[in-house]
């Protein structure tokens, strides 16, 4: 199916400059969480999956949207990144996979630190395939970003002025911030990041890369060794 581009934008200076989307409350990623690493791996309070440093000016990757269920609120998104591993700078886009009063939502965002997160127009499921690209332009920060749902053929495509050193690049499963909290991520089917690039090759992820999300000693989201440098699964291992 071909692509139906709902939105297409340029802005400079996003933090500041209002862009017109809805944003969610009070939700946001958490650069440079706090790792403990262990045999060259790393433990994380509320990311999972995969990061490497470097200079990067060009990433892809692919995953299908995990289905969420419980009770309660509980947050998880799935998203690709430049930044925000080695420093307080994150550029980043993906799914976001709530429950919330005890039901599942769904919904694609985009965001630049420190702002909170916006929403972006697309209709989004559990089990939807996605593949998001995050490409620096000619000038220094202006960065072109893409985010298409494969399964519905929707697409958001846009220009963001970012200036961050570009310093590292993650495919990460996450608990974002909400109020002000980090809780625990819902229970989700077990989901995969598939043909990641950096730089437009092959980043050569290994088991060393790896991300655990661990809250008070519990192990709530664990991705699986790396297969072909490039693609990975994520399981929900909490109780």
């Amino acid at each position: 199916m071909s692509s139906k581009v709902l939105r297409a934008f340029a802005a400079v200076a996003v933090a500041a400059a209002g862009v017109a989307f809805a944003v969610a409350p009070a939700a946001g990623g958490v650069a440079n969480a706090t790792f403990a690493h262990a045999h060259n791996a790393s433990t994380s309070t509320n990311w999972s999956g995969y990061a490497l440093t470097g200079t990067y000016t060009a990433m892809t990757g692919h995953w299908t949207v995990p289905t969420v269920s419980g009770s309660g609120n509980h947050y998880s998104s799935q998203w690709v990144g430049i930044d925000g591993f080695a420093n307080a700078n994150l550029l980043q886009t993906g799914t976001a996979a709530y429950v919330e009063n005890g039901r599942a939502t769904y919904h694609a965002w985009w965001e630049i630190l420190p702002a909170a997160e916006s929403r972006l127009p697309l209709t989004i499921h559990g089990g939807d395939a996605m593949t998001a690209t995050l490409t620096k332009s000619h000038t220094s920060t202006a960065w072109r970003i893409t985010l298409t749902d494969d399964t519905t053929g929707e697409a958001f495509r846009g220009a963001l002025d970012y200036a961050g050193p570009d310093a590292s690049v993650e495919w990460i499963e996450e608990t974002p911030t909400v109020n002000g909290a980090v809780g625990p991520p819902p229970p989700f089917t077990t989901f995969s990041f598939t043909g990641a690039t950096a730089n437009g090759a092959n980043p050569g992820l290994t088991a060393n890369d790896k991300i655990t999300l661990v809250q008070n000693g519990v192990a709530y989201s664990t991705p699986s060794d790396p297969s072909g440098g490039n693609s990975f699964s994520v399981s929900y291992t909490g109780p």
